[in-house]
């Protein structure tokens, strides 16, 4: 929630910080999405299984250090800048 609570703050107060930073953080910020995604995903369906508890509680490690790797990557693209050119985002995908 807080996620798209941010995007949405971020495109109605600044929308031009909006289409520079996002295009540059997509990557990063879907990557975080599923690693959140699936983390859920597998918080609940460890109670619901009897054999498979192990499986799922991988996939919870493995959501967590997605979600974890990719906030990190986000910080340091942010931290290292992003390349600007006429108001608009010019670098590329990763």
């Amino acid at each position: 929630t807080w996620l798209v609570l941010g995007g949405g703050g971020l495109y109605a107060v600044f929308p031009l910080a909006y289409a520079t930073i996002l295009p540059a953080l997509y990557a990063p910020l879907i990557a975080m999405l599923i690693g959140l995604i699936f983390r859920g995903v597998s918080f609940e369906f460890r109670w619901r299984t009897t054999r498979g508890k192990f499986l799922w509680d991988w996939g919870f490690a493995g959501g967590s250090l997605l979600a974890t790797f990719a906030q990190g990557i986000t910080l340091g693209a942010l931290v290292q800048g992003i390349h600007v050119v006429d108001r608009a985002y010019a670098g590329g995908w990763w």
